[in-house]
């Protein structure tokens, strides 16, 4: 199952949940490092959810974490946001009542996706109530329990806990307003299309999540843009653009920004963020600043 929105949102983890790789032996995930005179920036490219028996904890990854004073997140992970997202699915992920989802699918999607909610266990009648974006994510999610995947095994809930136990300062690049209109704005073709992808992946489950899986756990920081390339390709331009590439710019300018002021700052963004055409790397490398890594 080809599950690339694994790497897209971090709410998603939280709440309204995304497909995660398989379990893979330990390694080296891919970490970043930006420092000037008063300041140092570890960039890490994550992912949101994961299977519990994973260990992806390096020397490295935690010698950097353990030093920096700040820990930054895709969006606000603490318990009071993290009530918001329920609201903000009913309020964005919802149709009007007299609305149903499987009029909006050509046929062939309104096949695949009564055999994947019959497949999953999911209450048909409610998926058919919700919109195409939100559809797809709770598919996922489904997909991903079944698996034996969870959030809690992710790697920004593992290392926010640890933050807050340490009294680092947590921050975040999003709201999760923000995040939760990433998908919910894409227009109604595109976010059909991003659901009509996610039902043939589903469909498909297919071996190269385990590929993608292990080249994140040991840094190939090449396999997994070589595995992510393809997929981002059929998900299309708008949502590439709209979750990966316009996200880059902001958080590139954010993490120069914070480069201008000073201290140690541990920044935990999804891994598609990081490698592919557009990456925050690149961008920052792109403005003259010496980032050290892969």
């Amino acid at each position: 199952m080809r599950c690339w929105f694994s790497a897209l949102l971090a709410a998603s983890a939280w709440a309204l949940a995304a497909c995660a790789p398989a379990a893979a032996p330990p390694g080296d995930p891919a970490l970043w490092r930006i420092a000037d005179a008063d300041s140092e920036i570890w960039l890490f490219g994550t992912v949101h959810v994961l299977p519990p028996d994973l260990h992806w904890r390096s020397d490295r990854v935690n010698a950097a974490f353990a030093s920096a004073d700040e820990f930054v997140t895709e969006t606000d992970t603490s318990p009071a946001a993290t009530e918001q997202f329920p609201g903000l699915a009913q309020r964005y992920g919802m149709l009007p009542p007299d609305q149903a989802l499987s009029a909006r699918l050509a046929p062939e999607d309104q096949q695949r996706l009564a055999d994947a909610t019959r497949a999953l266990r999911l209450d048909h009648a409610q998926i058919e109530r919700m919109r195409p974006w939100f559809a797809a994510l709770q598919l996922s999610y489904a997909y991903a329990l079944r698996e034996g995947h969870t959030s809690d095994a992710g790697v920004e809930s593992v290392l926010a806990a640890e933050a807050r136990s340490r009294g680092k300062r947590l921050s975040f690049f999003e709201t999760p307003d923000e995040q939760i209109r990433i998908l919910a704005d894409l227009s109604p073709a595109d976010e059909t299309h991003f659901l009509s992808v996610t039902l043939r992946q589903i469909a498909d489950e297919d071996e190269s999540l385990d590929a993608m899986d292990e080249a994140w756990a040991r840094g190939d920081v090449a396999a997994l843009e070589a595995a992510l390339a393809p997929q981002w390709a059929e998900a299309g331009p708008a949502v590439h653009e709209a979750v990966i590439l316009r996200r880059n710019r902001a958080w590139a300018d954010e993490i120069a920004t914070r480069l201008d002021g000073s201290g140690r700052v541990f920044i935990a963004v999804g891994a598609a963020h990081l490698v592919g055409d557009g990456n925050v790397v690149d961008l920052l490398r792109a403005r003259g600043i010496a980032v050290e890594g892969p």
